[in-house]
């Protein structure tokens, strides 16, 4: 692992275009998962040279600044589109060169905490 100012990593987050996807699956055990992606995209200035571009997706494979920016983005997302609260969440990250910056991917995987329904009887 790598470490760097964080600082500059969470400029590039909190501006970084953000997509995210999933769905609620069945699983066997009898409960519900959420699997799903989000992809950022870390935008970096028109004039940076490729082998910048190179050496920088090189540092944010390694950079734990970057990967827990990355992660609780995701999980972030997953929780805003999930039908209920995630578990334990479980991710793989997977970085990228982008013609905009640098891409990173991050998939989800976490089972779904849901209240059980409860039935009233009236008196």
């Amino acid at each position: 692992m790598v470490r760097t100012v964080e600082g500059r990593w969470r400029e590039l987050f909190e501006s970084a275009d953000t997509m995210s996807e999933g769905a609620a699956r069945d699983e066997r055990g009898g409960g519900r998962a959420w699997y799903g992606t989000t992809s950022l995209i870390l935008e970096l200035p028109v004039e940076t040279s490729l082998e910048d571009r190179a050496e920088l997706l090189a540092i944010a494979k390694k950079d734990v600044h970057a990967h827990v920016h990355a992660l609780r983005s995701a999980h972030r997302e997953a929780q805003s589109r999930a039908p209920a609260l995630l578990g334990r969440v479980a991710c793989e990250l997977h970085f990228s060169d982008d013609p905009k910056g640098l891409r990173i991917d991050v998939d989800v995987q976490a089972p779904l905490i849901e209240r059980r329904k409860v039935t009233r009887t009236l008196p």
